[in-house]
């Protein structure tokens, strides 16, 4: 159900969709429970009144950067002198150099999601956000709001939806620190803990009251007449509920003064959000978000029906809005926000009082001084000290004629001849001295400007003592040291303005759609909301779920400008160089999108063409080719599996001859064994019958010797006994003889 009604700034109509600005059921029962009454709202702006008084001197700050930086007194005095107003604006190029860093360091919003499952819902958004960025120029908002707190201390930012049809749907515009007040009493520099933030703008009468036809006739009577509680007893068919609130702005004690000009027919517009804080029931659900429980949300009753969550009682705020024209109540509203729509952004802030300040506070008295030693030496520079003596004139000069005449460029004064002092008659002090001193401090002076801002000469562009690259690189890198906190306080306003648009994109993608998201390379599109159903459970649910995904937004970590996009490309083709030819190939088209080249992405998709690379790993033609990769991987691991297990089938069939061989060759080997034996037992008994044989032939050859031996030693002595017979028959010869 989608209700029209007041949105988030003083001219807003936006369509919700029972996630939005909405006034419950709960409210119109009880219109007046928590709605915000005119008396609480006259102590709310007494309060404001009685803050300290900051945005004065917040408005000289500024002012002294426009360039205003003399008074009414002083420019008098100077102009009673001849000098005019002199004035060295040292302040504007030093904020300017500020500011110059925040445009070349700026960085983009990025949508993150805490899991990998909501990666295309995060980029989705990422999608959309960027698209949000552009077309409501928040970067120029933001920046408008850096300028004012690094100028004045403070800057806000409006994060809302656009009343008007034809443009775009969300608007992210700079608030000038006039319109805005807060709670002087919270702490916390995003307002998470302020009580109320208001809101003061004059419109014309028709004008707004377009915006609150119920209360048309009395706004454009608050504007037009001087007493126009008179026109009320001409109008018969005022309700009774217009004049309850008409009766409320006539018994304040709000001066007409203060809300209404009657003359050009304008009225003054408080839009106030506030905090009221209620005990109810939440619900905290599994993925981490917690909901306020309504007990006639059937979605709501289902969950708790299903025992997946249980009611739990809690204390807790929640925002309304409230518009008054003057101390007139034409609508006050619940919202289901968790922020205000107005972020602020701090500069520095007093430690005691809060008051916030900027750069140009701790600039202005050196300007001061500066701007009067200029004046001052202007002056010595044009002043003549003259001291004369009585008798040193001619009568033809008179003392009102010499005066004027030193005090040109081309003096000609007539002296007496037989004066007194001779050449010293007339001594003229031009005041030279003075104004070389003055120049000296003058100079440091100027240079306690940039001190006092932190702001380097090498940060400006400057030249300064650092003669070496290095030493220059240092003193930009320790000024950008002293912003520090300045820059950090920025960087966290810049994240929640990204948060808050989210939050709107959020509220409004709750049907099924279609994003395109440009990852840089390629485009390709993503479907959120998209309504399934679980098999097993049945329960109805959405895929890629825009309203439960865990998305945050943070701030890119390399800014986005064109000087930093070149130096990456020159780093990144300084680490092409060193690859292996086969890498930088594959590296090319990357480095192409990287370039300015203006058909840079055209190139580079040629390449991965010819290359055969997709160039996104999620567009459909890469899914599809990881399908058919992982089918075809499928098929190759079968195969592989199929082979695998024949060659096992193989090896065992092998190793089963092999067994069977080898117990064939075991049982061979072992019958082989038995007639080796056998036949090792025929050659033992070969071998014992030849050694007995060759015993036997021994012992014969034995005998046959000894017998011829014998047979010889027979034959040997019958020889001898021949021969000693013999030798006896010869000695018995010899004897005879």
């Amino acid at each position: 159900m989608k209700n029209v009604v007041i949105g988030t700034d003083l001219l807003d109509q936006e369509r919700i969709n029972g996630q939005n600005m909405h006034a419950s059921s709960e409210d119109k029962a009880k219109p007046d429970e928590c709605a915000l009454s005119v008396g609480q709202l006259e102590k709310w702006l007494e309060e404001i009144r009685n803050q300290p008084q900051w945005r004065r001197e917040a408005d000289k700050c500024v002012d002294y950067y426009d360039g205003n930086q003399l008074d009414a007194d002083t420019l008098e005095r100077l102009e009673s002198k001849g000098l005019g107003p002199l004035i060295t604006n040292l302040i504007a190029p030093t904020v300017n150099a500020v500011l110059g860093m925040e445009a070349k360091t700026r960085t983009d919003w990025h949508v993150g999601a805490d899991d990998d499952k909501h990666g295309d819902v995060a980029e989705a958004l990422n999608a959309k956000l960027h698209e949000a960025e552009r077309e409501s120029n928040a970067d120029r908002s933001n920046s408008d709001a850096y300028a004012a707190m690094i100028k004045a201390g403070f800057g806000a930012v409006e994060v809302s939806r656009e009343s008007n049809p034809f443009k775009f749907p969300y608007r992210v515009d700079y608030i000038h620190r006039s319109e805005l007040f807060w709670d002087w009493h919270c702490k916390k520099p995003d307002w998470s803990d302020a009580r109320y933030v208001v809101r003061k703008k004059q419109f014309d009468a028709d004008h707004i009251a377009s915006f609150f036809p119920d209360f048309k006739d009395v706004i454009k009577a608050a504007g037009n007449w001087r007493d126009w509680t008179d026109y009320l007893t001409f109008d018969s068919r005022m309700s009774a509920d217009l004049l309850h609130s008409i009766d409320q702005g006539i018994r304040t004690s709000w001066d007409d003064l203060d809300w209404r000009d009657v003359t050009r027919q304008r009225v003054v517009c408080y839009e106030v959000w506030y905090r009221v804080w209620v005990r109810g029931l939440v619900l905290k659900l599994p993925g981490g978000r917690t909901l306020e429980f309504d007990p006639k949300n059937k979605y709501h009753r289902a969950v708790v029906a299903s025992g997946v969550v249980q009611p739990q009682a809690a204390v807790y705020d929640k925002i309304r809005c409230a518009f008054y024209i003057g101390p007139i109540r034409v609508r006050d509203m619940a919202t289901n926000k968790r922020r205000f729509p107005y972020i602020p952004f701090y500069g520095y802030r007093e430690d005691l009082t809060g008051v916030p300040y900027g750069l140009i506070r701790s600039m202005v008295s050196p300007q001061d001084e500066i701007n009067a030693r200029t004046a001052r030496m202007m002056w010595l520079l044009n002043s003549r000290r003259v001291m004369i003596d009585e008798d040193a004139l001619s009568d033809k000069n008179s003392h009102s004629d010499v005066s004027r005449e030193i005090a040109r460029a081309d003096a000609y004064i007539i002296t007496r001849p037989n004066r007194a002092n001779g050449a010293n008659a007339i001594r003229i002090d031009d005041n030279m001295a003075l104004s070389q001193q003055q120049f000296s401090v003058m100079q440091e002076r100027k240079a306690a400007i940039q001190e006092a801002a932190g702001v380097y000469q090498a940060m400006m562009g400057q030249q300064s003592n650092a003669s070496s690259g290095l030493a220059i690189q240092s003193l930009v890198e320790q000024g950008v040291t002293t912003l520090a906190e300045i820059n950090d306080n920025y960087r966290m306003s810049r994240r929640a303005v990204g948060e808050a648009l989210l939050d709107l994109i959020k509220e409004d993608t709750i049907e099924q759609a279609e994003v395109l998201v440009d990852t840089g390379i390629v485009k390709r599109r993503v479907v959120v909301n998209v309504p399934r159903v679980d098999p097993e459970t049945g329960q109805k649910y959405k895929e890629n779920d825009v309203q439960t995904a865990p998305v945050k937004v943070a701030l890119s970590d390399v800014p986005s400008t064109p000087t930093y996009r070149q130096q990456q490309f020159g780093q990144f083709a300084e680490i092409l160089k060193s690859m292996p030819p086969d890498y930088q190939a594959l590296l090319v088209p990357f480095a192409l999108e990287m370039s300015d080249f203006s058909k840079r992405k055209e190139m580079a998709e040629f390449l991965r063409k010819k290359m055969g690379i997709l160039a996104d790993p999620n567009s459909p033609e890469a899914k599809q080719q990881e399908q058919v990769q992982q089918q075809v991987q499928a098929e190759t691991m079968q195969l592989e599996k199929a082979k695998a297990e024949a060659e096992v089938a193989e090896k065992q069939a092998r190793a089963q001859k092999l067994s069977a061989e080898a117990a064939t060759e075991q049982m061979e080997a072992q019958g082989g064994q038995n007639k080796q034996a056998e036949y090792q037992l025929e050659l033992e008994k070969e071998r014992m019958r030849q050694e007995t044989e060759l015993k036997k032939a021994e012992i014969k050859e034995a005998g046959e010797l000894e017998r011829e031996r014998l047979r010889l030693r027979a034959s040997k002595v019958e020889e001898l006994e021949k021969d000693f017979a013999q030798l006896t028959e010869e000695i018995n010869q010899q004897t005879l003889q």
